[in-house]
């Protein structure tokens, strides 16, 4: 008596085989949704990896340079103006994720693949202690790139760092250095 008439049981077990066939297509749905978005994905990071403008190409692999591969480049998400960077590991990294560093060089490359791609202008170029945030390593890097572009552009680097200043003698040997007298400066 307890469990129903058998009307009652009828009626559930129809209600829940109805239940059961409707959870069955939602889940076919959600499946299709969720394939589709998968290609959406897929297709857009084919997108942003393969089809970036050349200077974001250009500023990858000066950032991968100057980063020794910890970084294997940058790039701007379709229809957005910011740019990330990527981990070896294909991690996506927004520029306040980076230590100050790292976020100054990602900025320095975007610089030199400016210069670079735009090389029809021969400007001069004017380095003002841009790698005082660097460790060594990434200081000698970035003096490696940036002495490259020396073959297209008067290259002008300003430090007060002696390190700095070796680093870019190591990476030009034929780079003029001129020291500035600290007493004529305060005339």
């Amino acid at each position: 008596s307890d469990l129903g008439s058998s009307e009652q049981v009828s009626q559930l077990l129809a209600d829940r085989e109805f239940l059961l066939e409707e959870l069955r297509e939602l889940g076919n749905v959600w499946s299709r949704y969720s394939l589709a978005l998968c290609m959406l994905e897929t297709a857009r990071s084919h997108n942003e990896r393969e089809r970036q403008p050349k200077l974001i190409q250009t500023a990858s692999e000066f950032f991968k340079n100057i980063t020794r591969s910890r970084y294997t480049g940058l790039r701007i998400p379709a229809g957005e103006s910011k740019v990330l960077a990527v981990t070896a590991d294909g991690e996506i990294k927004p520029a306040d994720q980076l230590s100050r560093g790292t976020r100054e060089q990602m900025y320095l490359s975007l610089k030199m693949g400016a210069i670079q791609e735009n090389s029809d202008q021969t400007l001069p170029v004017i380095v003002d202690d841009a790698l005082v945030n660097s460790d060594p390593g990434r200081a000698g890097a970035a003096a490696e790139g940036i002495a490259r572009l020396g073959a297209t552009n008067q290259v002008l680097v300003f430090t007060c760092h002696p390190a700095l200043v070796g680093q870019f003698q190591k990476a030009c040997p034929d780079a003029e250095v001129q020291k500035l007298d600290p007493a004529r400066a305060t005339e």
